[in-house]
């Protein structure tokens, strides 16, 4: 039986992971210490990282798997790049590096001459100020290999922000980017398997709270065949270039200028989770297929479909009897905890505003404060 192992035991590994065991497939994860296995708990073995394993050692003790593939960017990839030896890793080493380190990654967008905000790199938080003065205020400082959800980043608008945060003089180095004024934020998922077919999704339109992304409505509204284009162009040419395996996400800013492109995920993506519920192929199974060496399925939609994160406490039992004929929760097994991603809901509507009422309607439920 065809074996996959996942470096990470979080939601994304889970999802993955179920998707998976309707196409008869088994799994096994690798977790590093201290990590939280919650979510795969019954999923397949569980194997915690200790600093002295070698490559094989994890691969033996993961069951030998067919390939290797991970849930984050954050991963070791010393690692990773040891199992290339031992069995197929998708994506591969180089592609994950990429999207992990903000330095590679604007290198990796300026290779291939795609648009994103202009940026600096400093050297210190002193380096900052510099950065700044060429760019201009307002910026965003973020760190260049830690931080999500909008941690590790300081959004600075006035000289006196600017002069606190390089007397707070956090140490090590900083992106440091124009902060652009955008009107929303789409994402783009898509699949490409190793002969270079590649499958792409409807753009997806973000919303956020406080860096955390709190729902997302799909077929994002009011793309022009231009602004289409160029999306499907842009994440064609990165997926070619790192020579891609598996499901990436794009995150882009829609501004009045065009289209810029704001962060990579080598990864299955939180954007994407409304694919779970529909006439399309889920991104989870699609980038099973894809590392797999299957056919790709598809990504065409027919409905309007949207997604709402489930962040810290809520009542599962109360929700479950709250959903509508077309919602479907999907619970992560998470401890609680404030702002944590606990699990998410899917809907689906023949139109966009039966989808927005809904999500709003769920929203209310779940944030009877009104936010998260």
């Amino acid at each position: 039986m065809t074996r996959v192992g996942i470096i990470g035991g979080g939601q994304l590994a889970r999802m993955m992971a179920l998707a998976g065991w309707n196409m008869g497939l088994q799994f096994s994860f690798l977790a590093s210490e201290g990590e939280s296995t919650r979510c795969v708990e019954g999923l397949g073995n569980i194997v915690v990282l200790s600093p002295d394993h070698t490559p094989e050692q994890v691969y033996t003790a993961m069951g030998e798997p067919d390939v290797i593939t991970v849930e984050r960017e954050r991963v070791d990839l010393d690692l990773l790049r040891g199992l290339t030896g031992l069995c197929a890793v998708h994506p591969n080493p180089d592609a994950v590096e990429a999207c992990g380190d903000r330095f590679k990654e604007k290198q990796l967008l300026d290779s291939v001459q795609l648009p994103s905000a202009p940026y600096r790199i400093a050297a210190s938080a002193q380096q900052v100020a510099d950065a700044a003065r060429t760019l201009g205020l307002p910026i965003v400082v973020k760190n260049p290999t830690e931080g999500y959800d909008g941690k590790q980043q300081w959004h600075i608008y006035t000289d006196e922000q600017l002069r606190a945060f390089t007397e707070e003089n956090p140490p090590g180095q900083w992106l440091v980017e124009s902060r652009i004024a955008f009107d929303r934020e789409v994402s783009m998922v898509a699949v490409r398997s190793a002969n270079g077919d590649t499958a792409i999704y409807p753009p997806t339109e973000n919303r956020h709270h406080n860096g955390i992304l709190l729902s997302s409505i799909a077929p994002a509204a009011n793309m022009s065949a231009s602004l289409l284009g160029n999306c499907e162009d842009y994440i064609r040419t990165l997926l070619g270039a790192m020579n891609y395996v598996g499901v990436a996400a794009m995150e882009c800013f829609v501004t009045a200028q065009g289209l810029l492109i704001n962060e990579l995920a080598p990864r299955v993506h939180n954007s994407g989770h409304w694919t779970m519920l529909g006439e399309t192929t889920s991104q989870f199974e699609n980038h099973l297929r894809a590392i797999l060496g299957m056919t790709l399925g598809s990504t065409q939609v027919i409905r309007c479909h949207g997604m709402l994160n489930i962040l810290g406490e809520y009542d599962r039992e109360d929700v479950l009897h709250q959903l509508s004929a077309d919602a479907a929760l999907h619970d992560y097994n998470k401890t609680p905890a404030p702002l944590r991603k606990r699990g998410h809901i899917n809907v689906a509507g023949e139109n966009r505003e039966s989808v927005e009422n809904e999500l709003t309607r769920l929203q209310q439920i779940l944030y009877p404060g009104g936010d998260p």
